[in-house]
């Protein structure tokens, strides 16, 4: 059994990335988000990879985002300025990778989980899989470029109820909300990525490459900083540790305004 907690598997003209803390529902740790890092360079540098997928073990969670008993030891500065700051420069990274990648969404994506399936050029999930943001319940913003990235992916309304609210998609509102491309049945999945880089090996890479780095800039809003440093204030919030620490207890949090 490997234990890494990101796995690489090669597939010829594209490859996988596979995320392997089932136990923790994905969710994601410093030396996760180092080992993704790794072999996003390594992929970046590897001409004959045309496509990336990107997907977890098990069939429950896609990834449930942040470790909370990682980023919660953070102290409010350090929060920022590294937990935060250097998740943003890894989906970044994802983000503007020369090649198309695709989030093969196996389970529910939560909170920095859909953060980084939205770093994805394309996003295909599971029938039963579910999406949300649910940092407000926390008394906490979704801090890897999640508002600006739900903003740009669905309308306003749904947006407005997914990002102040916690409302959760399954994987059809999901669709019509434009979240995701399209929903996929596990038997289907060899055929949907053998069609996908048929499709792609049919476009130039310099062109596609090119083309990514224009969307890109185009959509790009610019506001890492802002989550960097809001994410950074709201942890240091009583609301915030409040509501983390009765999370880990399994209890409802109360809110006090402070």
């Amino acid at each position: 059994m490997n234990t890494n907690s990101v796995l690489y598997e090669d597939r010829g003209n594209y490859c996988c990335l596979i995320l392997n803390r089932e136990d923790k529902c994905h969710a994601l740790n410093e030396d996760m988000i180092e080992e993704f890092d790794h072999y996003l360079k390594e992929i970046e540098k590897n001409d004959a990879v045309r496509m990336v997928e990107l997907t977890a073990t098990g069939d429950k969670f896609f990834c449930a985002g942040g470790d909370i008993k990682s980023w919660s030891a953070y102290s409010a500065l350090d929060m920022g300025r590294q937990w935060i700051k250097h998740g943003n420069e890894v989906f970044d990274r994802l983000r503007n990778l020369s090649k198309v990648t695709v989030a093969n969404i196996n389970g529910h994506a939560i909170g920095g989980g859909l953060e980084l399936a939205l770093s994805c050029d394309f996003r295909i999930a599971r029938p039963k899989a579910k999406f949300s943001t649910p940092e407000v319940t926390l008394g906490m913003i979704p801090g890897w470029m999640g508002i600006e990235r739900i903003l740009a992916s669905v309308n306003q309304s749904t947006a407005r109820e997914m990002l102040l609210l916690g409302r959760r998609l399954d994987a059809h509102q999901a669709k019509d909300a434009g979240l995701i491309n399209e929903v996929v049945e596990k038997e289907e999945l060899a055929q949907w990525f053998a069609a996908k880089i048929a499709e792609v090996e049919k476009c130039g890479p310099v062109a596609v490459a090119h083309i990514k780095h224009l969307i890109n800039a185009l959509t790009n809003k610019n506001s890492a900083y802002e989550h960097q440093l809001l994410a950074a204030l709201m942890s240091a919030t009583e609301d915030c540790q409040s509501a983390t620490r009765a999370f880990a207890e399994k209890n409802s949090p109360v809110f006090m305004n402070k």
